[in-house]
């Protein structure tokens, strides 16, 4: 008799490690104390004793591991999460510091250093801090340099406005400072380092700035050089993980160094430990991300089954993998991108065999046949989580895919090895790079005028019915043991279970309104108000798009019907940088002189309906509406200048005004602020506010 599951023990071990590290992090965000921890006592023991009843001492064994490894990974989290929130340095104090250039790299705004070994007035007090450097920014500085400086000081916090920036979480980035003259450094030597600042120096060099760019990101993973526009670009077209050093990058370098040593007649074994070494030495050039190490871990229990005979199981060897990214850091578990790596491999390795199978049947040839089924696999498997990071999926990236990723791959064969003679003759290196670099800029060309953004799925957001939604994807994966009727029938039930609560979720009564609320850092505040008949979107003049882009997708909009800026003279501008495209958009009713975008007609009324709701401006920063029976007021000004209101949307003290609510967009003492609670939602009917909830609760993964 079949089991019903197949259990792979590395998967349960990863199972074990992942539940420890979530449920501690769901707790810290939740500020829930670990007391639930006493819980595994008892389920460690009813399991072991089942061993012991079975007289199986490796269930034994391995019932006490998994047990630990939950243990470990809870405690891992808690525990970093704890020390990040502990700083010894004053927020917006002025200190002389020092350290030692870990990493250099670039924004829109400049460059900057990540620098470790902190000293502040002398005192360690570790953890990493960025360094915003001016244009004029003194002596000159890279990886392995130490530098000094005076400048401000400010302190980061592990959850704000419902998000958790889980990149300074995981790179323990606790400060951020601005010096207030120059730098001196002093050289210093960091192997990785000093590798990985050759190549982008090489790359830069000798090619133009925008190829450079994309030739170091495909090298390194760094996209930091690469332009907004451009990068967006290849997000929307689904194909920005050639970006994310992972298999195909780690199977590509560890594929050309077997078959050099294969031609120097390097026996199997010597070659396998040289090309693994050689691989993990790859990825410390890349900053070890997580994808990378991932990658380098399986590509490592490949070689060794390999040599040994056996028969590789992707799953098990990803399971392995994850195991290990989780010891070194429990809390790797809250990365976006080891997630997609994780759950892009699991697709693969469920679904892409079957899928091969189905395509090969209507005649389609084999490498198109595996290109696809990989690519669909991967996309089943990272739906719910790219919609609930970045608010969209590319239903184009299918075919992008299909036919980019081979030619990138090649292209970046090419690449390794003249990156490589390159360094070897450099008189070579212009000539040498430009080989891999023509063919880079023609995909890099076609991807951008192909407008991929006008082929996105948004507008929704998975939430918590991700679960079902991945259990109905290992069911109809065939891992479970049922007969092909119950299959069907589980998954239909667990579909059912997902459109319920989607549509439950975005629910709004009739005659009633939903509002939900959102801030950000920099001055973003964003409240929309939806009816039956539609959605008006409310935003300051300093919005964030991604802000507004996460809040438009969990709210289930995917273009609301109008939009209303609060702010100054300067106000309309903020319709560019919100990153939202709409047919109708009101403005601070002084604020006659802008002209008109195409497509889009602007509005200068003070008061006006819009999907049943009545607004007026009562000055540029303050907006009142009626809706639902009840009065909303919205101040995004320095100053409440609405006299009542049922509920109040404030930047600032709620003052004089009579309100029987007040939200506050940033950091208060009062319990309603979105700095310490994230998003909120309201619903409203016949006068009463009758729900509040989060629609994404402090410290959701962004």
């Amino acid at each position: 008799m079949k089991k019903l599951i197949n259990i792979r023990p590395a998967l349960v071990l990863a199972f074990a490690a992942g539940a420890g590290a979530g449920f501690a992090y769901l707790s810290a965000y939740n500020s829930v104390p670990l007391w639930w921890l006493i819980a595994l006592v008892p389920v460690a023991a009813a399991f072991i004793i089942f061993f012991i009843i079975r007289g199986r001492v490796a269930g034994i064994v391995f019932s006490v591991v998994a047990a630990l490894l939950f243990l470990y990974c809870s405690l891992g989290v808690s525990f970093r999460l704890s020390r990040y929130a502990e700083t010894p340095l004053i927020n917006g104090g002025v200190y002389e510091i020092s350290g030692t250039v870990k990493e250099k790299s670039l924004t829109e705004d400049g460059e900057y250093v990540k620098i470790k070994n902190i000293s502040a007035d002398g005192e360690d007090v570790g953890g990493v801090m960025i360094v915003y450097l001016d244009e004029d920014y003194g002596q000159f500085c890279d990886v392995g340099y130490s530098i000094k400086f005076k400048g401000t000081v400010y302190a980061g916090r592990p959850f704000a406005y419902g998000n958790q920036s889980a990149y300074r979480l995981l790179e323990d980035i606790r400060y951020t400072a601005y010096p207030s003259g120059d730098i001196s450094s002093e050289y210093g030597f960091s192997l990785f380092g000093e590798i990985n600042s050759a190549v982008r120096l090489l790359y830069f060099d000798n090619l133009d700035k925008d190829t450079a760019a994309i030739a170091y990101a495909m090298f390194t993973g760094n996209t930091d050089f690469i332009e907004t526009s451009t990068m967006d670009t290849f997000r929307y077209g689904g194909v920005a993980h050639v970006f994310a050093v992972s298999g195909m990058h780690i199977v590509l370098v560890y594929g050309i160094v077997s078959f050099i040593l294969k031609k120097l007649r390097v026996s199997h074994v010597p070659a396998a430990i040289i090309g693994i070494a050689l691989v993990f030495f790859y990825t410390g050039i890349c900053g070890f991300t997580l994808s990378a190490v991932r990658a380098a871990i399986m590509c490592a229990v490949a070689a060794v089954v390999g040599l040994s005979g056996g028969k590789y199981d992707m799953l098990s060897s990803l399971g392995l993998a994850f195991v290990a990214v989780l010891i070194v850091n429990p809390l790797n578990i809250i990365s976006v991108g080891f997630q997609l790596s994780v759950a892009a491999v699991a697709g693969i390795a469920l679904f892409c065999g079957t899928i091969t199978r189905a395509l090969r049947r209507i005649k389609l040839p084999g490498k198109i046949c595996s290109a696809a089924a990989m690519t669909l696999s991967a996309q089943i498997a990272t739906f719910p989580i790219l919609l609930s990071c970045f608010g969209y999926v590319s239903w184009a990236s299918l075919v992008l895919n299909i036919i980019f990723v081979p030619l990138l791959s090649a292209i970046f064969t090419l690449q390794f090895v003249l990156t490589l003679l390159s360094f070897v003759i450099p008189p070579a290196a212009f000539l040498l790079l430009k080989i891999f670099s023509v063919p880079l800029e023609a995909v890099t060309a076609f991807i951008v005028v192909a407008h991929a953004e006008q082929a996105l799925i948004s507008g929704f957001d998975f939430g918590v019915f991700a679960a079902p939604y991945f259990l109905a994807a290992y069911v109809i994966s065939g891992q479970v043991n049922l007969k092909l009727r119950f299959r069907l029938i589980a998954v239909a039930v667990l579909a059912a279970l997902i459109a319920v609560g989607m549509m439950a979720k975005n629910y709004i009564p009739e005659g009633g309104i939903k509002i939900n609320a959102s801030a950000y850092y920099g001055g973003s505040y964003c409240v929309l108000i939806s009816s039956r008949q539609g959605s008006v979107l409310v935003i300051s003049e300093s919005p964030s798009a991604y802000d507004i882009s996460s809040l438009l997708s969990e709210s289930g909009v995917e273009r609301p019907d109008a939009m209303i800026i609060l702010g100054g003279d300067d106000s309309a501008e903020a319709y560019i940088s919100s990153g939202v495209e709409c047919d109708d958009v009101y403005l601070n009713y002084t604020n006659f002189a802008f002209q008109p975008y195409d497509g889009t007609q602007l509005h200068y009324e003070k008061r006006f309906t819009v999907c049943d709701i009545e607004f007026e401006y009562v000055t540029g920063c303050d907006l009142y509406a009626t809706a639902g029976g009840i009065s909303i007021g919205i101040s995004s000004g320095n100053k409440v200048n609405i006299s009542d209101c049922d509920i109040l949307f404030s930047a600032a003290e709620k003052g004089g005004c009579m309100c029987g609510t007040c939200v506050y967009f940033d950091r208060t003492d009062a319990p309603l602020n979105l700095y310490e609670c994230g998003d909120l939602q309201f619903t409203a009917k016949d006068g009463k506010i009758f729900s509040i909830g989060n629609t994404r609760p402090k410290g959701a993964i962004a």
